[in-house]
């Protein structure tokens, strides 16, 4: 791909420093890149590795430099026939959004930082692309809250280190030398930019260098980075220096050798990108910046290190006391000690921060926006019940993008929908209307593959109307040319003796059938539909996973759920056929869970337009406290919910599967055969049929269940290690499909 890269300039920093290596290993992919910045001293770099860099005014709010560089950059795109314009800065960002107004191109950014959002004009001008990425989970929650960008939109990714140029074998070099060091002193580094929000650590540094010097004669601090506080910062270690009556304090400024920096610390202060580099080279590193403070960086700090990319997003306040404690802890270890912490260090950048897990990232991100609207040899045409805000079905449609896009991320995919608009905006997909037989007549002469499913498509339960458009799309694909997949399907109930004939006549017309439980497998047979290879698999939702824990804690406050006090979740739907008492029977037994196990219902509506009245229903005869859930969440958002419950009581199948996909017991209300082969298929006992439900054995099914909490979590996390492993074969069997 030929990729425009665009950002404020090449100077110290760590955003700069990320573009930097990953345009490197991007170039050393192939692809070609061009830099668009105001420039620096990465520019020297950046050439040798043959990257061209474009000198624009991107980093300043002043009205002239903002317009020279928007028609600087916008001749530049139009010029440059770039596949993709991937931004990193805000004023970038803005002028990359005011020029998509009049110049078609694809525009994703990544978000290397948390910004304030308090000012309304900021956040409304702010432009976060149409695909974005995230380098740590903590940004990621804050675009999805504070912009609230889908997460589906958002990859997450990390600041890729370079472990030959950080590493344990590299020296100092001519540093010690230029910089008039004692190669026998003691010595702290500090990099980071010297800005006025980024500069906090290094004055504190100031501060307690006469006492790190009482302790340790002849230690030297060495202070490395440029920016608005440079000049105050160099006073203020000159003043300090003159104090001790000797050079304690070394302010190095901007430099581009990093690494031999690193090479001749003992110990290294810094955050984000410049810790990390730290960390590969072995050595021992406090954690610390403006944002907050880690401290000394080991085994059980690594999960808060991750979360928050080591910027201390949300730690407590560094402070001078606690910084001089952690150095001189560290400044006290033997050579061993120390080698066995840089060690660990250096594995964690191995681990979980290289170059080409960085790379590998930016590529599945630029595959999945270039894949939008593509109409083009190779693309996937999805038919299902989609667009009409069921949770359920938004699950699987989720489910089936993800998985498929993580065998090939540039899969270029249609959705049929009865919200066009709004499955393009949330799923980063081609939609059409489903009724609009011309738009998927023009869109299935493209395409290669029609995925009809996941979900109960083929029954006439609901209506054999809804029987027969199904298998007129599958029947449409077929007299294409497509190939056709019946994707992790559940098959009947099919009433009608006609339906059943044209089912299964339709079916064995298909190049392959996966079946989201083995009562559909003898379903399938009865139809007679014996020609395709079938596969039984699982429903494609058992592979989502929660949302982050950021965007989890803004549901419940926002909900006013107090996530310390046990809750259990309840969820219905209407059905007709359902006991005249059913409504009085789950109030009932609602307010015994609350009496007996102190645990509070929440009810859970999946299906608003449907479900609300139903909920209303058992609710207004209900005794104690209850709650419903009022927003309106993602799957994975109810995943996370529900991992907090006690346990699930559920109607509609993929709330069950939601618990489940929680590790969280299930009690089952069958209105659907589908919901009795599920959870037969799980091994899942507890159930009561709505049409003659017992209260006295729900109580007893429950109480059963809070007995044996912790043993069918247990049993229920082994079941959904299988689950999703099955899930991954339909994803396979559908990119197989694409490439015969």
């Amino acid at each position: 791909m030929k990729i425009l890269m665009v950002l404020n300039g090449l100077d110290i920093g760590g955003a700069e420093t990320h573009v930097v290596e990953l345009s490197k290993e991007l170039t050393r992919r192939g692809h070609e890149i061009i830099i668009a910045s105001n420039g620096g001293v990465f520019e020297k770099e950046i050439g040798a590795a043959g990257i061209r860099h474009v000198q624009l005014p991107l980093h300043k709010r002043d009205a002239r430099k903002m317009l020279a560089a928007y028609f600087g950059l916008k001749r530049l795109i139009q010029e440059g026939n770039f596949d993709l314009v991937h931004v990193h800065a805000r004023i970038p960002a803005f002028i990359c959004g005011l020029i998509r107004k009049t110049v078609k191109f694809r525009f994703i950014t990544t978000a290397h930082w948390t910004f304030d959002t308090d000012k309304w004009l900021v956040k409304r001008l702010s432009n976060w692309g149409e695909r974005t990425i995230a380098v740590s989970e903590d940004i990621k929650a804050y675009l999805m809250r504070d912009y609230r960008l889908p997460g589906r939109n958002i990859t997450l990714t990390i600041n890729g280190i370079d472990i030959k140029k950080f590493s344990p074998e590299v020296s100092p070099g001519d540093i010690l030398t230029e910089f008039n060091l004692n190669a026998d002193a003691r010595r702290i580094v500090y990099v980071s930019r010297m800005d006025s929000d980024r500069s906090k650590v290094a004055f504190q540094l100031v501060e307690i260098a006469p006492r790190l010097e009482a302790r340790y004669p002849g230690i030297e601090i060495v202070i490395v980075g440029g920016g608005n506080d440079y000049e105050k910062l160099l006073r203020a270690a000159e003043d300090r220096n003159k104090k001790a009556g000797k050079r304690i304090i070394i302010v190095a400024g901007v430099q581009t050798d990093i690494n031999r920096f690193a090479a001749a610390a003992d110990v290294f202060v810094g955050v984000s990108r410049a810790a990390l580099e730290a960390m590969a080279a072995a050595k021992s590193v406090v954690v610390a910046g403006n944002e907050g403070y880690i401290g000394v960086f080991r085994e059980d700090k690594l999960n808060i290190g991750i979360a928050t990319n080591f910027c201390c997003r949300g730690c407590a306040e560094s402070d001078s006391q606690t910084l001089y404690r952690d150095l001189a802890a560290l400044l006290e270890q033997t050579p061993s000690e120390r080698a066995e912490a840089g060690g660990f260090n250096r594995s964690v950048i191995l681990n979980f921060y290289s170059e080409k897990r960085m790379a590998d990232d930016c590529e599945r991100a630029y595959g999945g926006l270039l894949s939008i609207d593509k109409k083009r040899p190779g693309d996937i045409v999805i038919s299902g019940y989609y667009g009409y805000k069921n949770h359920g079905d938004d699950s699987l449609l989720s489910a089936i993008i993800s998985n498929i896009r993580e065998i090939k991320p540039d899969a270029a995919i249609t959705v049929l929908s009865a919200s066009p608009a709004e499955t393009r905006r949330t799923y980063g997909v081609g939609s059409i209307h489903r009724f609009n037989i011309f738009q998927t007549a023009r869109a299935m002469r493209r395409a290669k593959l029609l995925i009809s499913g996941g979900g109960s498509l083929l029954q006439d339960v609901t209506s054999t109307k809804s029987l027969l458009y199904y298998l007129f799309i599958i029947k449409l694909a077929k007299t294409l040319g497509m190939r056709v997949m019946i994707y992790a399907s559940g098959i009947g109930p099919i009433c009608n003796r006609n339906n059943r004939a044209a089912t299964g006549r339709t079916l064995n017309t298909v190049d392959c059938i996966t079946l989201r439980e083995p009562a559909s497998y003898d379903e399938l047979k009865a139809l007679g539909a014996d020609a395709p290879p079938v596969h039984v698999t699982a429903d494609p939702a058992f592979a989502l996973c929660k949302a982050e824990e950021g965007a989890l804690e803004e549901i419940f406050q926002k909900e006013g759920i107090d996530r310390n006090r046990g809750y259990f979740i309840v969820s219905v739907r209407p059905w007709k056929k359902a006991g005249a008492d059913f409504a009085q029977n789950l109030a009932a037994l609602c307010d015994y869970i609350t009496e007996k196990h102190g645990v509070t219902a929440l009810f859970i509506p999946m299906q608003r337009g449907q479900d609300m009245a139903a909920t209303e229903q058992i609710t207004e005869k209900m005794k104690r406290e209850c709650h419903v859930l009022r927003g309106v969440y993602s799957p994975q958002e109810l995943i996370g919910i529900a991992e907090q419950a006690r346990f699930v009581i559920g109607m509609r199948l993929h709330i069950l599967i939601y618990a489940v996909t929680a590790c969280v017991p299930v009690f089952g209300l069958s209105y659907d055969p589908k919901v009795d082969a599920m959870l037969a298929y799980l091994s899942q006992r507890y159930k009561e049929n709505v049409e003659e439900a017992s209260l006295s054995r729900m109580k007893k099914g429950i109480d059963e269940i809070m007995e044996k909490n912790d043993l069918l979590r247990e049993d229920l996390g082994n079941r959904l290690r299988d689950m999703r492993e099955k899930t991954r074969r339909d994803a396979d069997f559908a990119v197989a499909l694409l490439k015969k």
